[in-house]
């Protein structure tokens, strides 16, 4: 491995971008097929939460296989054009390695629901009262909780 393509950002720096960030894509292997599906997340005690359907095949894979990878990628500037064989612009990106599992439990997934909510009612500024997660809506939601095992950070600044 080359030193271009090693991992350079801290597991500060990884955490960092994990809380600031929202959006990722959630990959699974279904048997020897890849799978791969973008979700919203947030970054609790360290776990990653995600909610979604109660079914679906990202459930009926996790399921199956419980090891995921997460990919949280930004680029600050946006993307720039390959100019004159130069790639130069700044991106961040994070591989979250760990194990997935759906809570099951309903005292467990109201809970998670309820403080993801809280998480981005936060980001967004709402009161926390608004639109509250019941007992009925997270009877009607999945949530899986990611172990995280290991991240690894890449980070290139323009040059």
């Amino acid at each position: 491995m080359t030193e271009k393509y090693s991992p350079n950002m801290t597991s500060e720096e990884t955490t960092r971008l994990l809380a600031e960030e929202e959006v990722g894509v959630l990959c699974l292997a279904d048997g020897s097929e890849p799978y791969a599906v973008p979700v919203s997340y947030a970054l609790l005690d360290g776990k990653i939460v995600i909610h979604g359907a109660l079914t679906g095949r990202k459930l009926d894979v996790l399921r199956k296989n419980h090891q995921v990878v997460l990919v949280v990628y930004r680029s600050p500037d946006g993307m720039a054009p390959h100019a004159q064989g130069e790639c130069n612009y700044r991106f961040e990106s994070v591989l979250v390695y760990g194990e997935g599992r759906t809570v099951d439990d309903p005292a467990a997934r109201l809970d998670l629901l309820r403080r993801f909510k809280r998480h981005f009612d936060a980001r967004l500024g709402r009161p926390p009262e608004h639109n509250p997660v019941t007992e009925d809506a997270a009877g009607k939601c999945s949530c899986i909780e990611i172990r995280i095992d290991r991240t690894t950070g890449r980070r290139k600044p323009a040059s």
